[in-house]
């Protein structure tokens, strides 16, 4: 299961920073709408650039603590996991609200099971207790 937990901590890092740093202002099939970028995507929304620094610096700040708890730190990793899943959640929402088909949702939703697989695994819910 610890393997299970490095690897998922190392996709949820490993994606979670590459949209927000050299995909950031480049098109996708996982874009909301007609989005061609990460600014568009936020307006799409209804949501401010303000806000979009916010968010992507707090999400590029989790992604490092996700994977520093997964190699080093392991009292990290389930906050930050935790953390980074309400932010999933927020951007499955937000797909939603505006009509976004099944292609541009999978990438939050399958960040969001993983940042649930993640805490379950690591706070010994799904692990076999030996008797």
């Amino acid at each position: 299961m610890k393997n299970l937990t490095k690897s998922l901590s190392m996709l949820i890092s490993i994606t979670v920073l590459s949209a927000w740093t050299f995909r950031f202002t480049k098109p996708s099939i996982f874009r909301g709408g007609e989005a061609n970028n990460m600014i568009d995507e936020f307006a799409l929304y209804g949501l401010d650039e303000s806000l979009m620094i916010v968010v992507g610096s707090v999400k590029v700040v989790l992604a490092i603590l996700i994977l520093l708890g997964a190699l080093k730190f392991s009292v990290l990793l389930i906050p930050s996991a935790a953390a980074m899943m309400l932010f999933m959640a927020a951007a499955v929402y937000f797909h939603i609200s505006v009509g976004d088909g099944l292609i541009p949702t999978i990438p939050s939703a399958s960040m969001l099971i993983s940042c649930l697989l993640v805490i379950l695994i690591e706070s010994k819910i799904l692990v076999k207790k030996k008797s």
